[in-house]
């Protein structure tokens, strides 16, 4: 999860390359690691890692190489080729022993020991391969770190993409900048369509950031909801078991005990043996406990089954078209996976959660992203309130957030999330939907979560997302989307 989220949060490809490298050395037991991708037709190497044979912990990393593949002797060309002509991960245990690719330049003279070569695709399109070694161990590549790899690999190929659209937009955005320069030296006359220019320049440069905000909302939550959605498959399993069989267990165990009460009536006088076995194990004490301990193991089996309920229906990769749900089964889901951070802390209070929910027909939408924008709003309602929660806080007022639901006249579903935290001034109220604007602190936040939650609402769903603050009285976010038409005139022929 760390390793993904390394390699998810980093957008410029030399960065990138630097944690994509180190990232997959230090989870898959490798000495050296390459990253050759496919540019103009021709293999280069990009970035490579090396980790010193005396340290576990110095590693030599260099990116943006392109290195073309063909003038270098530094890898073996015949595996590395095989790869990228059958698109196949090729696993080595010993590549000294391995007779397919012995005769290779390279193995013959470095005689290394575990070689994976593995790779590296996005929606269907092929654009590099990852080439890891160890030379001191046979079989360093087992089938979990090959596992992991193939986890590694689906995420760096969305963020190779993203890097690369994010170095186009600078390399556009630079350009656009020197172009604006030399527009201000030019004579007075061309003044109005130097003007009409950088209009449509600016313009582009929006759409370009608005279009990178969606692909990287889109590929983060792809990988988050599988993740999301395989890990709740593999709980349920389990629980599923145990909820099953703790009845059982607890008929037996009363069974078990009714027979020792049995005993103890038919046979009062037990033995030595028997009395020494009953104080040592304190019958009493056990037969009193047992029927508690059944209770707090099943309260906690319906925990978490609720949990695992919550994360498919966070999730919701199944359901791509527009579905008509319950939105409060949205924000309550968003609610149970926030409330680690909702809940006290050792040097921060408890955020109260209060509910005001009205009765609301269920509405067309797309669950998976509406769930994703309650999960922005919600985030940054915890995030405004930090200050307010520390213990040593100077305000009297309990940090709260409050959620309310209802239909409004103009038959609207209307979703109001407020805060009680610093209100927000007009000038930051103006930019808040603008996509990369943030006001949080370098490197903790992107400045894409209300953008992309404004593009979901109004483009997506024809809603509004509107920002409401008043100096004093905290922060509010309101949602509105239209009913169905379906609703509109199911709702008139009643009347």
């Amino acid at each position: 999860m760390k390793a993904t989220q390394a390699i998810s949060g980093e957008i410029k490809l030399e960065n990138l390359f630097s944690v994509l490298m180190r990232v997959t050395l230090e989870n898959a037991g490798a000495q050296k690691s390459y990253l050759i991708l496919l540019e103009s037709g021709k293999w280069v190497i990009e970035a490579k890692a090396i980790r010193e044979s005396n340290s576990s912990e110095e590693i030599q990393l260099k990116s943006k190489q392109s290195l073309p593949l063909d003038s270098t002797n530094e890898l073996p060309t015949s595996i590395i080729y095989y790869v990228a002509h059958t698109q196949k991960t090729v696993v080595l245990d010993n590549a000294t022993n391995e007779t397919q690719f012995a005769a290779d330049p390279y193995i013959q003279n470095y005689q290394p020991k575990s070689i994976l070569c593995i790779p590296i695709i996005n929606r269907g399109q092929f654009i590099g391969i990852l080439y890891l070694e160890n030379n001191l161990t046979v079989g360093t590549f087992t089938k979990y770190r090959h596992e992991v790899l193939k986890v590694l690999t689906t995420q760096a190929a969305f963020s190779l993409e993203n890097a690369k659209l994010y170095e186009n937009l600078s390399i556009a955005k630079n350009q656009l900048e020197e172009y604006s320069h030399t527009l201000e030296n030019k004579v007075k006359e061309r003044t109005e369509e130097l003007n009409e220019k950088n209009l449509h320049l600016s313009e582009t440069l929006k759409q370009l950031q608005h279009t990178q905000s969606q692909l990287i909302h889109t590929e983060k939550m792809s990988s988050l909801g599988q993740m999301v959605a395989g890990i709740a498959h593999e709980i349920n399993n389990p629980i599923t078991f145990i909820s099953g069989n703790i009845n059982h267990v607890a008929e037996y165990s009363q069974d078990l005990l009714d027979l020792i009460n049995i005993y103890q009536q038919e046979y009062p006088n037990p033995t030595a043996k028997i009395k020494e076995i009953i104080e040592e194990i304190d019958l009493n004490f056990l037969t009193q406990d047992l029927d508690k301990l059944l209770n707090s193991m099943e309260i906690g089996v319906e925990r978490i089954s609720k949990i695992v309920l919550s994360l498919r229906n966070f999730s919701r990769l199944d359901e791509s078209e527009m579905k008509p749900v319950d939105i409060h089964d949205g924000i309550d889901s968003t609610l149970l996976i926030s409330q680690n951070r909702l809940n006290s802390q050792s040097n921060k209070s408890e955020i109260k959660i209060v509910k005001k929910y009205a009765s609301l027909p269920v509405i067309n939408c797309y669950p998976s992203q509406l769930n994703q924008v309650f999960m922005n709003i919600i985030n940054n309602g915890i995030d405004a309130l930090e200050k307010m929660r520390k213990k040593d806080s100077e305000s009297s007022e309990k940090p709260t957030i409050t959620i309310s639901t209802k239909v409004t006249k103009d038959k609207r579903v209307q979703i109001k999330i407020s805060n009680n935290g610093p209100s927000i001034s007009p000038e930051i109220q103006q930019k808040i939907f603008d996509p990369f604007f943030t006001t949080k602190a370098v490197g903790t936040g992107t400045g894409l979560g209300l953008s992309i939650s404004h593009s979901i609402i109004v483009e997506k769903h024809k809603g509004k997302l509107i920002c409401n603050s008043v100096p004093g009285q905290g922060v509010e976010f309101v949602i509105e989307i239209p009913l169905s038409k379906d609703f509109l005139q199911k709702s008139g022929n009643r009347e």
